[in-house]
Protein backbone atom coordinates (compact mmCIF):
# COMPACT_ATOMS: atom_id res chain seq x y z
CA UNK A 1 0.00 0.00 0.00
CA UNK A 2 3.05 2.57 0.91
CA UNK A 3 4.38 1.75 -2.39
CA UNK A 4 1.20 2.53 -4.50
CA UNK A 5 1.04 5.87 -2.58
CA UNK A 6 4.18 6.47 -3.19
CA UNK A 7 3.62 5.99 -7.10
CA UNK A 8 0.44 8.10 -6.92
CA UNK A 9 2.74 10.82 -5.77
CA UNK A 10 4.68 10.73 -8.57
CA UNK A 11 2.68 10.27 -10.86
CA UNK A 12 4.17 13.42 -12.81
CA UNK A 13 7.44 11.16 -13.52
CA UNK A 14 5.84 8.47 -14.91
CA UNK A 15 3.70 10.41 -17.33
CA UNK A 16 6.79 12.38 -18.50
CA UNK A 17 8.71 9.25 -18.64
CA UNK A 18 5.80 7.79 -21.09
CA UNK A 19 5.57 11.33 -23.00
CA UNK A 20 9.41 11.19 -24.16
CA UNK A 21 9.03 7.28 -24.26
CA UNK A 22 5.94 7.65 -27.20
CA UNK A 23 7.85 10.80 -28.38
CA UNK A 24 11.27 9.20 -28.48
CA UNK A 25 10.93 5.97 -29.99
CA UNK A 26 9.81 7.41 -33.59
CA UNK A 27 12.06 10.61 -32.96
CA UNK A 28 13.45 11.85 -36.51
CA UNK A 29 11.24 9.22 -38.70
CA UNK A 30 9.34 10.83 -41.47
CA UNK A 31 6.24 9.31 -40.33
CA UNK A 32 6.74 9.52 -36.43
CA UNK A 33 3.38 7.95 -34.73
CA UNK A 34 2.52 6.37 -37.58
CA UNK A 35 5.03 3.64 -37.21
CA UNK A 36 3.54 2.07 -33.77
CA UNK A 37 0.60 1.24 -36.64
CA UNK A 38 2.80 0.30 -39.83
CA UNK A 39 5.39 -2.03 -37.88
CA UNK A 40 2.53 -4.62 -36.72
CA UNK A 41 0.83 -3.77 -40.18
CA UNK A 42 3.95 -5.14 -41.98
CA UNK A 43 5.24 -7.82 -39.80
CA UNK A 44 1.09 -9.18 -39.83
CA UNK A 45 1.58 -8.70 -43.41
CA UNK A 46 4.97 -11.32 -43.99
CA UNK A 47 2.81 -14.03 -41.86
CA UNK A 48 0.01 -13.95 -43.85
CA UNK A 49 1.67 -14.17 -46.81
CA UNK A 50 3.99 -17.09 -45.60
CA UNK A 51 1.26 -18.70 -43.57
CA UNK A 52 -1.85 -17.22 -45.23
CA UNK A 53 -0.56 -17.64 -49.11
CA UNK A 54 2.35 -20.02 -49.42
CA UNK A 55 1.81 -22.64 -46.91
CA UNK A 56 -2.09 -22.16 -46.16
CA UNK A 57 -3.60 -23.76 -42.99
CA UNK A 58 -5.82 -27.21 -43.75
CA UNK A 59 -8.76 -27.24 -42.94
CA UNK A 60 -11.89 -24.54 -43.18
CA UNK A 61 -9.62 -21.29 -41.84
CA UNK A 62 -10.46 -19.45 -45.20
CA UNK A 63 -10.26 -16.42 -42.96
CA UNK A 64 -6.63 -16.30 -41.90
CA UNK A 65 -5.93 -12.57 -41.74
CA UNK A 66 -8.57 -11.86 -39.01
CA UNK A 67 -7.57 -15.10 -37.04
CA UNK A 68 -3.44 -13.66 -37.27
CA UNK A 69 -4.31 -9.89 -36.49
CA UNK A 70 -6.28 -11.20 -32.94
CA UNK A 71 -3.01 -13.13 -32.08
CA UNK A 72 -0.46 -11.10 -32.84
CA UNK A 73 -1.47 -7.82 -31.08
CA UNK A 74 -1.55 -8.90 -28.33
CA UNK A 75 1.83 -10.58 -28.51
CA UNK A 76 3.28 -7.70 -30.04
CA UNK A 77 2.85 -6.22 -26.84
CA UNK A 78 4.16 -8.29 -24.67
CA UNK A 79 7.37 -8.82 -26.32
CA UNK A 80 8.28 -5.21 -26.84
CA UNK A 81 7.34 -4.00 -23.54
CA UNK A 82 9.60 -7.18 -22.13
CA UNK A 83 12.30 -5.79 -24.04
CA UNK A 84 12.08 -2.30 -23.88
CA UNK A 85 12.31 -3.17 -19.93
CA UNK A 86 15.61 -4.75 -20.77
CA UNK A 87 16.62 -1.18 -20.89
CA UNK A 88 14.46 0.71 -18.76
CA UNK A 89 16.78 1.41 -15.98
CA UNK A 90 20.24 1.94 -17.17
CA UNK A 91 18.84 4.08 -20.38
CA UNK A 92 17.55 6.64 -16.98
CA UNK A 93 20.94 5.82 -14.82
CA UNK A 94 21.52 9.52 -14.69
CA UNK A 95 18.38 9.87 -12.98
CA UNK A 96 18.28 7.48 -10.75
CA UNK A 97 21.62 8.68 -9.56
CA UNK A 98 20.65 12.51 -9.42
CA UNK A 99 17.09 11.92 -7.84
CA UNK A 100 14.79 9.81 -5.65
CA UNK A 101 11.91 8.34 -6.88
CA UNK A 102 10.13 5.06 -6.75
CA UNK A 103 12.09 3.02 -9.19
CA UNK A 104 8.82 0.74 -9.74
CA UNK A 105 8.17 4.03 -12.22
CA UNK A 106 10.77 2.91 -14.85
CA UNK A 107 9.57 -0.84 -16.15
CA UNK A 108 5.69 0.71 -15.30
CA UNK A 109 6.57 3.57 -17.66
CA UNK A 110 7.65 1.37 -20.62
CA UNK A 111 4.55 -0.72 -20.26
CA UNK A 112 2.22 1.90 -19.72
CA UNK A 113 3.95 3.40 -23.37
CA UNK A 114 3.08 0.30 -25.06
CA UNK A 115 -0.11 0.00 -23.66
CA UNK A 116 -0.88 2.73 -25.63
CA UNK A 117 0.20 1.43 -28.80
CA UNK A 118 -1.43 -1.80 -28.36
CA UNK A 119 -4.78 0.48 -27.61
CA UNK A 120 -4.22 2.54 -30.95
CA UNK A 121 -3.74 -1.00 -32.46
CA UNK A 122 -6.49 -2.49 -31.43
CA UNK A 123 -8.57 0.52 -32.62
CA UNK A 124 -6.78 0.19 -35.97
CA UNK A 125 -7.67 -3.61 -36.44
CA UNK A 126 -11.45 -3.06 -35.31
CA UNK A 127 -11.65 -0.53 -37.89
CA UNK A 128 -9.89 -3.11 -40.70
CA UNK A 129 -12.82 -6.01 -38.97
CA UNK A 130 -15.59 -3.68 -39.85
CA UNK A 131 -14.05 -2.08 -43.35
CA UNK A 132 -13.56 -6.06 -44.38
CA UNK A 133 -16.94 -7.15 -43.36
CA UNK A 134 -15.39 -9.59 -40.74
CA UNK A 135 -16.99 -7.76 -38.19
CA UNK A 136 -20.31 -8.55 -39.65
CA UNK A 137 -22.31 -10.98 -37.47
CA UNK A 138 -24.28 -9.60 -34.75
CA UNK A 139 -22.95 -10.76 -31.64
CA UNK A 140 -19.30 -9.12 -32.28
CA UNK A 141 -19.36 -5.60 -31.00
CA UNK A 142 -21.51 -7.45 -27.94
CA UNK A 143 -18.48 -9.30 -26.72
CA UNK A 144 -15.59 -7.12 -27.38
CA UNK A 145 -15.78 -6.62 -23.44
CA UNK A 146 -13.77 -9.89 -23.21
CA UNK A 147 -10.92 -7.74 -24.88
CA UNK A 148 -10.60 -6.00 -21.22
CA UNK A 149 -9.93 -9.26 -18.85
CA UNK A 150 -7.82 -11.05 -21.91
CA UNK A 151 -5.63 -7.93 -21.90
CA UNK A 152 -5.53 -7.11 -17.93
CA UNK A 153 -4.15 -11.31 -17.73
CA UNK A 154 -1.06 -9.95 -20.06
CA UNK A 155 -0.71 -7.19 -19.04
CA UNK A 156 -0.69 -7.88 -15.25
CA UNK A 157 1.95 -11.29 -16.50
CA UNK A 158 3.76 -8.38 -18.52
CA UNK A 159 5.07 -6.29 -15.59
CA UNK A 160 6.25 -9.35 -13.81
CA UNK A 161 8.40 -10.51 -16.41
CA UNK A 162 9.13 -6.73 -17.20
CA UNK A 163 10.32 -5.85 -13.59
CA UNK A 164 12.54 -9.12 -13.39
CA UNK A 165 14.33 -8.21 -16.48
CA UNK A 166 14.45 -4.56 -15.89
CA UNK A 167 16.15 -5.38 -12.34
CA UNK A 168 18.57 -8.40 -13.73
CA UNK A 169 19.66 -6.40 -17.13
CA UNK A 170 21.16 -3.81 -15.07
CA UNK A 171 23.65 -6.36 -13.51
CA UNK A 172 24.15 -9.00 -16.00
CA UNK A 173 24.40 -7.58 -19.51
CA UNK A 174 23.40 -10.71 -21.15
CA UNK A 175 20.28 -10.77 -20.17
CA UNK A 176 18.82 -8.43 -22.93
CA UNK A 177 20.71 -10.94 -25.56
CA UNK A 178 18.88 -13.49 -23.76
CA UNK A 179 15.49 -12.45 -23.90
CA UNK A 180 15.78 -11.12 -27.57
CA UNK A 181 16.09 -15.13 -28.09
CA UNK A 182 14.08 -16.72 -25.67
CA UNK A 183 11.33 -14.31 -26.97
CA UNK A 184 11.75 -15.52 -30.81
CA UNK A 185 11.00 -19.36 -29.23
CA UNK A 186 8.27 -18.11 -27.31
CA UNK A 187 6.88 -16.70 -30.16
CA UNK A 188 6.37 -19.80 -31.58
CA UNK A 189 5.21 -21.59 -28.41
CA UNK A 190 2.41 -19.75 -28.73
CA UNK A 191 -0.44 -19.53 -31.00
CA UNK A 192 -0.19 -16.94 -32.78
CA UNK A 193 0.43 -18.58 -36.23
CA UNK A 194 -1.74 -21.86 -35.65
CA UNK A 195 -4.78 -22.94 -33.95
CA UNK A 196 -4.36 -24.34 -30.56
CA UNK A 197 -6.07 -27.36 -31.44
CA UNK A 198 -2.90 -28.55 -33.50
CA UNK A 199 -1.44 -28.65 -30.10
CA UNK A 200 -3.93 -30.06 -27.90
CA UNK A 201 -5.03 -32.65 -30.17
CA UNK A 202 -1.88 -34.16 -30.77
CA UNK A 203 -1.86 -37.13 -29.48
CA UNK A 204 1.98 -38.97 -30.08
CA UNK A 205 5.08 -37.46 -31.60
CA UNK A 206 5.70 -38.20 -35.09
CA UNK A 207 9.00 -39.01 -36.34
CA UNK A 208 11.79 -41.33 -36.10
CA UNK A 209 12.15 -42.26 -32.31
CA UNK A 210 15.22 -41.24 -30.44
CA UNK A 211 15.19 -40.25 -26.43
CA UNK A 212 13.77 -36.78 -27.16
CA UNK A 213 10.22 -37.75 -28.95
CA UNK A 214 10.35 -40.68 -26.25
CA UNK A 215 10.72 -38.22 -23.43
CA UNK A 216 7.95 -35.90 -25.04
CA UNK A 217 5.59 -38.71 -26.16
CA UNK A 218 5.11 -40.02 -22.64
CA UNK A 219 4.17 -36.96 -21.50
CA UNK A 220 2.94 -35.03 -24.34
CA UNK A 221 -0.34 -34.04 -22.31
CA UNK A 222 1.61 -32.54 -19.37
CA UNK A 223 3.21 -30.40 -21.88
CA UNK A 224 -0.27 -29.74 -23.25
CA UNK A 225 -1.68 -28.73 -20.05
CA UNK A 226 1.49 -26.57 -19.43
CA UNK A 227 0.91 -25.08 -22.98
CA UNK A 228 -2.80 -24.00 -22.39
CA UNK A 229 -2.03 -22.61 -19.04
CA UNK A 230 0.32 -20.13 -20.19
CA UNK A 231 -1.00 -16.46 -19.40
CA UNK A 232 -0.27 -15.48 -23.25
CA UNK A 233 -1.62 -18.66 -24.75
CA UNK A 234 -4.59 -17.57 -22.47
CA UNK A 235 -4.49 -14.05 -23.23
CA UNK A 236 -4.33 -14.62 -27.24
CA UNK A 237 -7.25 -16.95 -27.16
CA UNK A 238 -9.29 -14.75 -24.95
CA UNK A 239 -8.80 -12.18 -28.00
CA UNK A 240 -9.83 -14.54 -30.46
CA UNK A 241 -12.93 -15.62 -28.36
CA UNK A 242 -13.65 -11.63 -28.54
CA UNK A 243 -13.09 -10.94 -32.44
CA UNK A 244 -13.98 -14.52 -34.00
CA UNK A 245 -15.98 -16.75 -31.98
CA UNK A 246 -18.65 -14.28 -30.38
CA UNK A 247 -17.39 -14.93 -27.03
CA UNK A 248 -17.68 -18.75 -27.21
CA UNK A 249 -15.08 -21.37 -26.14
CA UNK A 250 -11.96 -20.96 -28.41
CA UNK A 251 -10.85 -24.01 -28.73
CA UNK A 252 -12.27 -24.36 -32.31
CA UNK A 253 -11.04 -27.02 -34.47
CA UNK A 254 -11.32 -26.87 -38.16
CA UNK A 255 -12.71 -29.05 -40.68
CA UNK A 256 -10.52 -30.37 -43.33
CA UNK A 257 -12.12 -30.42 -46.43
CA UNK A 258 -9.18 -31.16 -48.84
CA UNK A 259 -10.76 -34.45 -49.43
CA UNK A 260 -14.26 -33.76 -49.37
CA UNK A 261 -15.92 -33.44 -53.02
CA UNK A 262 -19.65 -33.33 -52.64
CA UNK A 263 -21.80 -31.68 -50.13
CA UNK A 264 -22.32 -34.75 -48.43
CA UNK A 265 -18.54 -35.27 -47.88
CA UNK A 266 -18.63 -31.86 -46.93
CA UNK A 267 -20.97 -32.32 -44.56
CA UNK A 268 -19.11 -35.26 -43.15
CA UNK A 269 -16.10 -33.58 -42.16
CA UNK A 270 -18.21 -30.71 -40.39
CA UNK A 271 -19.58 -33.18 -38.12
CA UNK A 272 -15.72 -34.67 -37.43
CA UNK A 273 -15.02 -31.39 -36.78
CA UNK A 274 -17.60 -31.02 -34.26
CA UNK A 275 -17.54 -34.09 -32.59
CA UNK A 276 -13.68 -33.55 -32.34
CA UNK A 277 -14.13 -30.33 -30.56
CA UNK A 278 -16.43 -31.32 -27.98
CA UNK A 279 -13.82 -34.05 -27.28
CA UNK A 280 -11.36 -31.78 -27.02
CA UNK A 281 -13.10 -29.22 -24.72
CA UNK A 282 -14.03 -31.87 -22.84
CA UNK A 283 -10.51 -32.83 -22.14
CA UNK A 284 -9.46 -29.40 -21.61
CA UNK A 285 -12.17 -27.01 -20.00
CA UNK A 286 -11.08 -23.58 -21.04
CA UNK A 287 -12.53 -21.75 -17.95
CA UNK A 288 -10.64 -24.22 -15.54
CA UNK A 289 -7.24 -23.11 -17.09
CA UNK A 290 -8.34 -19.22 -17.64
CA UNK A 291 -7.95 -19.11 -13.51
CA UNK A 292 -4.75 -20.81 -13.72
CA UNK A 293 -3.30 -18.89 -16.28
CA UNK A 294 -4.48 -15.89 -14.18
CA UNK A 295 -3.29 -17.03 -10.77
CA UNK A 296 -0.03 -17.62 -12.37
CA UNK A 297 0.17 -14.00 -13.97
CA UNK A 298 -0.63 -12.80 -10.60
CA UNK A 299 2.36 -14.82 -8.57
CA UNK A 300 4.83 -13.57 -11.50
CA UNK A 301 3.89 -10.15 -11.60
CA UNK A 302 4.21 -10.57 -7.40
CA UNK A 303 7.60 -12.31 -7.57
CA UNK A 304 8.83 -9.68 -10.36
CA UNK A 305 8.04 -6.66 -7.99
CA UNK A 306 9.66 -8.40 -5.06
CA UNK A 307 12.79 -9.15 -7.13
CA UNK A 308 12.83 -5.29 -8.33
CA UNK A 309 12.27 -3.84 -5.11
CA UNK A 310 15.23 -5.98 -3.69
CA UNK A 311 17.86 -5.03 -6.21
CA UNK A 312 16.61 -1.36 -6.79
CA UNK A 313 18.82 -0.22 -3.71
CA UNK A 314 21.76 -1.01 -5.38
CA UNK A 315 20.74 0.35 -9.17
CA UNK A 316 23.07 3.23 -8.27
CA UNK A 317 25.91 1.56 -7.67
CA UNK A 318 25.84 -0.63 -10.40
CA UNK A 319 25.38 1.71 -12.96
Amino acid sequence: MTELVELWRFREVTLNLVRRNLKVRYKNSLLGFAWSLLNPLMQIGVWWLVFGVIMPPKGSMQNYMPFLLAGFLPWLFFSQTVLDSAACVTQEMALVKKAYFPRTILPLSSLISNLVHLALAVAVMLTVFTLAGWASYSSFWTHLWLLLPASLLIIVFTYGVSAMVAAWSVFYADVKFIVGNLLGLWFFLTPVLYPIALVLEKTSVEGRANWLRTLVGGGLQVIQRIYLADPLSVGVLGYRSALLHGGSNPLVVTADYSRAKTLAEIHAADAEALARQVHLQGLFPFSRYVLIAAGIAILTAVVGQIVFRKLAPSFAERG
